[in-house]
């Protein structure tokens, strides 16, 4: 008896701080522990094995040159130190283990044959990590550090995902990509501005380097989709953001929006253009997840309920739509959303569009907003400029407004300074109340006219661009643009 006590002694491994040792029997027995002490560090050089029952402490570092097989049957916790697989050939980790900190540098790759969850620090230096059909977990604490890229990256392109728990709402970046033939890193950030997280909560990611099945794409696309799930986590509001690379573009760059594929009913959602700059697609406002990809044209596709149009520039040759079912958000907060010369852009909501500081035209473009009473948005005709509107809501045209009977008309347009406008349709004394804004939304000019239907207005002191004249009289009003020349 005393015999076998020292043989399970033979496989009890403790380091004081400050040692190294080599392991040459890497059996951990039922019963046993290993233990590496804070400050310490071991190498194994051969396979780690935990057998059933086995124990293993590591408040120091363990260096793993070829695979760590946990036998255990349940999750299990390994320590508050740093697991780290630096060997030169291919590296598994099996079994359930939740591991402090991990650090991959091992160039030829790391594969779970397991769920792994991480609660301190993932140190991406060299090495992609596969995950087949098993789950990545970062706990509420945990964080990505090192230098993420397709050299050095987390690879969920099966069943298995990178999953991340939240303590709160904030932004979290997932350092995936795929590996399909040439590794390519296409990272996808969840930026939650809002939710109630309960515990072991989670959302995860997961990618296909392809075109999404039984896709009605149209002339440009992207050949990649990624897959977002959640658990735990309600009334949320999240903005996410996905990069995909230049090879995965398939026709006009420019042309892409990201949609989310509600799989279920095949209905396709349009959020944002892509931005051709960081090749990143992005959304705003989610309050459900699903697949999303980038193409300009699907089948059935419909706006979201709101949207935010934030750091975006329609270049020139560019004509662009944007839409919302209920209320479209401009620029506003520190951001900025510009047309340029020679750019064209619609925006078109159901009920609102509020344009905030940060929102510019420049002279020779044009922004045409309006709000849709027939459900159509960008996915169907868009309206003419020059419009008749039995709801009172405002039509935006160069020289002429038409608004139930009240035609309000302005020339020259462009003017160095002084233009003439004309108002019909105005019954009797009623007011006419006539205001003037800049592009961002400041007043520059309020009159009222009363019995006067031509009257001249000058803007010769302000700087050149385009001014939004919005005319008031009744139940009556019209907008319209006035470009200043030098």
């Amino acid at each position: 008896m005393k015999t076998k006590t020292i043989l399970c002694l033979v496989t009890m491994i403790i380091l004081v701080a400050g040692g190294m040792q080599t392991i040459g029997q890497n059996v951990i027995t039922s019963g046993t522990y290993m233990v590496v002490t804070s400050g310490s560090s071991v190498v194994s050089v051969q396979d780690l094995n935990v057998n059933s029952g086995g124990n293993i402490v590591v408040s120091g570092t363990l260096k793993l040159q070829k695979d760590f097989n946990n036998l255990n049957s349940s999750p299990y916790t390994i320590g508050t130190g740093t697991m780290e697989f630096s060997g030169t050939t291919g590296q598994n980790i099996t079994g359930q283990n939740i591991i402090q900190n991990l650090t991959m540098n091992n160039a030829a790759g790391l594969t779970l044959g397991g769920n792994t969850q991480v609660n301190g620090n993932l140190t991406l230096t060299s090495g992609l990590i596969t995950l087949g059909s098993n789950n990545l977990n970062m706990g509420p604490s945990a964080a990505v550090v090192g230098s993420p890229s397709a050299s050095a990256m987390v690879v969920p392109t099966s069943t298995g995902e990178l999953r991340k728990e939240y303590a709160s709402a904030g932004s979290f970046t997932y350092p995936v990509g795929d590996a399909t033939s040439t590794a390519e890193y296409s990272p996808v950030t969840l930026n939650y501005t809002a939710g109630t997280f309960a515990s072991g909560n989670y959302a995860g990611v997961s990618l296909v380097n392809g075109v999404y099945p039984n896709a009605d794409l149209k002339v440009s696309y992207i050949t990649r989709y990624w897959n977002i799930s959640q658990s735990g986590i309600t009334a949320f509001f999240c903005n996410p953001q996905f990069n995909y690379v230049p090879a995965d573009v398939h026709g006009i760059e420019s042309d892409i929006y990201c949609f989310k594929v509600e799989a279920d009913v095949n209905n396709w959602i349009a959020y944002n253009p892509t931005n051709v700059s960081t090749h990143q697609l992005s959304a705003y406002g989610l309050t459900t997840f699903g697949t999303f990809t980038g193409t300009n044209g699907a089948p059935g596709a419909t706006p979201p309920s709101n949207r935010e149009l934030n750091n975006i520039t329609i270049p020139n040759g560019t004509t662009t739509c944007a839409d919302a079912v209920k209320i479209l958000y401009v620029a506003g907060n520190g951001t900025t959303y510009a047309v340029a010369n020679g750019g064209v852009v619609h925006l078109i909501a159901g009920q609102s569009i509020f344009m905030e500081p940060g929102t510019t035209v420049a002279l020779g473009g044009l922004l045409h907003a309006y709000i849709s009473t027939d459900g159509n948005y960008c996915n169907g005709p868009i309206k003419e400029i020059i419009a008749d509107n039995s709801n009172n809501n405002e039509t935006v045209n160069g020289n002429v407004a038409v608004e139930n009977g009240l035609k309000v008309k302005i020339w020259p347009n462009p003017t160095p300074g002084k233009f003439t406008m004309e108002i019909t349709g105005v019954e009797g004394q009623t007011p006419v109340d006539i205001t003037i804004y800049d592009m961002q939304g400041k007043r520059i000019l309020t009159s009222r006219l009363i019995n006067e239907y031509l009257h001249e207005f000058s803007i010769a002191n302000e700087t050149t661009g385009i001014y939004n004249v919005r005319v008031f009289t009744g139940n009556n009003s019209a907008t319209m643009k006035i470009v200043k020349t030098n």
